[in-house]
């Protein structure tokens, strides 16, 4: 997994310096079967960040989504890593599908 991840950094930037993140650090937090969490570790300016990646069995085709480019500051504050941890533990329980959950 770390390896996969390695090899796609560069084409990431760190959210806070905006440096490519070919040379970060990576951690693996957590694993449990296709779901990890994994500490990056910006090597430019040190941010740290835990990220949720899962992998996917086969390819399937990507959905149309729809990108909205708002300002900033409409949006309201920024998700944060806690943000995240707390929608996966809320969803990882949930039995339905997608346009159950969105109601």
């Amino acid at each position: 997994m770390l390896d996969i991840l390695r090899r796609q950094a560069g084409r990431f930037q760190c959210p806070k310096c905006g440096e490519s993140l070919a040379d970060c650090e990576l951690e693996m937090v957590a694993h449990q079967d296709d779901q990890s969490l994994v500490k990056v570790t910006c090597a430019h300016c040190q941010d740290v960040r835990v990220i949720a990646v899962a992998i996917a069995a086969e390819a399937a085709p990507a959905p149309m989504i729809e990108v909205r480019d708002e300002p900033v500051e409409k949006l309201g504050a920024p998700i944060t890593t806690d943000d995240v941890l707390d929608a996966r533990l809320a969803l990882a329980g949930f039995e339905g599908d997608l346009a159950s959950l969105l109601r």
